[in-house]
């Protein structure tokens, strides 16, 4: 099991479970049977074989009844599925149900029974507002693969905006509790008052008997992103802030007594507010709430980073922000929409090329995290750090060498892994169709490969290589040979 899959909360892999034998869940006054068991068959690929579709996992989660006849549930719950079936309170029957709307980006997703009859006479919970630190909470849920609901009691211990695992860094406001939030729990509603204040989502890798859930201002926010059929996602301004607080880097600035805010050092070139903001703009404001130097503002009796602020706008808004700009204060109206930085990848095959033992992969997140991006300078360079020094020389989609299938065709090839594609056969590769065409558009006797930041000319006899080729397939049980 993954790291990831350890953190988040819903996820167990299911084995074996006991029957168990544990009583009935105490009187909640009807609300147990308005959360439900769900049960998810996934399929997720094989970023590091990308012709392996990987194998089935089962995997267990909860969810509850909202407004509309739908169940609202996280997204890891139900991702990558390929049978999705929930059980209702104190029913043994399985129901089969699809998903309606997912959202990877905040761990939100809303599914529905094929029959939807299933859930009449359910009642949907009652949607509520925010906590506040100290509130006593419930967590309702189906932990562990147990076929009982559980409940845990706990406290709001802190309010916070904290990076998702699921979607592998996108950060919305969450709120920590004590109650207990194990694996199985996740998409479960908690509960303040008979009233649903959040969705848990996940655990605490490091502290012990804490949990997060996501609280409704993003719930809310999710729905009404869906409403109209289609999910968005949450929008983002893809800028790089450095905090002032320093004293003479606020003078510098030309910043006023008592005046804080943030100074933009990058705004990617891709956002929609890059033609309004510039580096060395000071940002005092977001909607009317004055930054602090690092960055923070006061909201729910604390601080919290600026992303919150964003998190009430829906893609296609406009953010009203003061900026200080060369001694003028300026207001604007910042035009938001998803951010160009790429989340994990879910409900999608890997993309790829092999010819002659050599796999070609395009500069995708999940290809990069299996390459090591930490460890290999060039592609570090190449996806992480290029947009920030040149922009106007990123290729999106760029092709790396996975991996070198061994073979006597290519034993003289001095790359084997990890290496960024320039040229095929005098021809710039800029993804994997380029590579294709280049590849089976030649007549000449030679293939011959020109990889950026090595100098090294990967030189293969074309007739060897295509007669070795159906051979490698073969001996390394590659189908079918491309992907695109």
């Amino acid at each position: 099991m993954s790291f990831a899959l350890l953190l988040s909360a819903a996820w167990c892999l299911a084995g074996p479970v006991p029957e168990a034998a544990e009583p009935p869940v105490p009187q909640l006054g009807g609300l147990e049977r308005s959360v439900v068991r769900l049960t998810n068959t996934s399929q997720r690929a094989d970023w590091e074989i990308p012709w392996n579709p990987g194998r089935p996992r089962v995997g267990q989660g909860s969810g509850f009844v909202i407004e509309g006849g739908r169940i609202l549930t996280n997204a890891h719950v139900v991702a990558d599925s390929k049978d999705l079936v929930l059980h209702l309170h104190d029913d043994a029957n399985p129901y089969p149900a699809r998903i309606v709307a997912i959202g990877h980006d905040c761990d939100l997703a809303l599914v529905e029974p094929i029959d939807p009859s299933v859930l009449e006479g359910l009642t949907p919970l009652d949607l509520g507002s925010f906590p506040t630190q100290g509130d006593e909470v419930l967590t309702l849920g189906y932990p562990a693969g147990g076929r009982w609901l559980s409940t845990t009691r706990g406290t709001v211990s802190r309010i916070d905006v904290i990076s998702s695992v699921h979607s592998g860094g996108s950060s919305h406001l969450s709120v920590q509790t004590d109650a207990a939030i194990n694996p199985g729990n996740s998409g479960g509603p908690v509960m303040r008052d008979r009233q649903v204040v959040g969705v848990a989502f996940q655990a605490s890798a490091r502290l012990e008997n804490v949990g997060y859930f996501i609280p409704m201002p993003v719930v809310n926010h999710f729905l009404e992103d869906v409403s109209d059929g289609q999910y968005d996602g949450f929008p983002r301004l893809d800028m790089f802030v450095a905090n002032l607080d320093s004293p003479a880097a606020r003078r510098r600035a030309g910043m006023e007594e008592g005046e804080t805010g943030v100074r933009i050092d990058f705004v990617h070139p891709a956002s929609p507010a890059h033609e309004l903001l510039k580096p060395e703009d000071i940002l005092l404001s977001l909607d009317g709430e004055a930054l602090a130097n690092d960055g923070t503002f006061h909201a729910h009796d604390q601080r919290l980073q600026l992303e919150a602020i964003l998190d009430r706008f829906q893609v296609g808004d406009q953010v009203p922000a003061r900026v200080l700009r060369g001694g003028e204060r300026i207001d604007l109206q910042l035009p938001v929409a998803a951010s160009v930085y790429p989340g994990r990848a879910y409900e999608t095959l890997p993309t790829y090329v092999v010819y002659a033992g050599l796999v070609f992969v395009p500069m995708e997140r999940e290809y990069v995290e299996v390459m090591g991006i930490s460890k290999n300078h060039d592609i570090l360079w190449e996806y992480a750090y290029k947009q920030l020094d040149s922009p106007e020389q990123v290729v999106p989609g760029r092709v790396v060498l996975l991996r070198r299938l061994d073979h006597a065709v290519n034993a003289t090839v001095g790359v084997s892994a990890s290496v960024v594609l320039d040229r095929v056969n005098g021809h710039e590769i800029f993804d994997l169709k380029d590579l294709v065409e280049a590849l089976d558009g030649n007549q000449d006797p030679y293939q011959i490969f020109q990889f950026a930041y090595v100098d090294h000319l990967v030189v293969l006899d074309r007739e060897a290589a295509d007669a070795a080729h159906q051979d490698i397939l073969q001996l390394y049980a590659v189908t079918p040979d491309r992907s695109l």
